[in-house]
């Protein structure tokens, strides 16, 4: 079963809710989500759009995106560091 348009603006709204404001990192966790989604519904083709969702969404743990976001931030601070430094030197 493939996601409609507007399950994935259901998924980039969810995102949001979970306080995932960059669009670059919601486009990521909205794709790993939808590749699950439909995933799951391979295995149970039964189940909802917002069933298959929130057993996707337990994959992350109990405390969903706040991991994923963590991540990313230490990225960034990383890379600005780097260049910060070029400037510097």
């Amino acid at each position: 079963m493939q996601l409609t348009n507007q399950n994935i603006e259901q998924l980039y709204k969810f995102t949001r809710q979970h306080y995932v404001e960059h669009y670059d990192v919601q486009t990521e966790l909205v794709d790993h989500l939808a590749n699950d989604i439909e995933q799951i519904w391979v295995e149970k083709p039964t189940l909802t759009f917002e069933q298959a969702r929130d057993i996707s969404f337990k994959k992350f743990g109990i405390f969903g995106f706040m991991n994923v976001l963590e991540e990313k931030q230490k990225q960034m601070s990383k890379k600005y560091f780097k260049i910060i430094l070029g400037f510097v030197k």
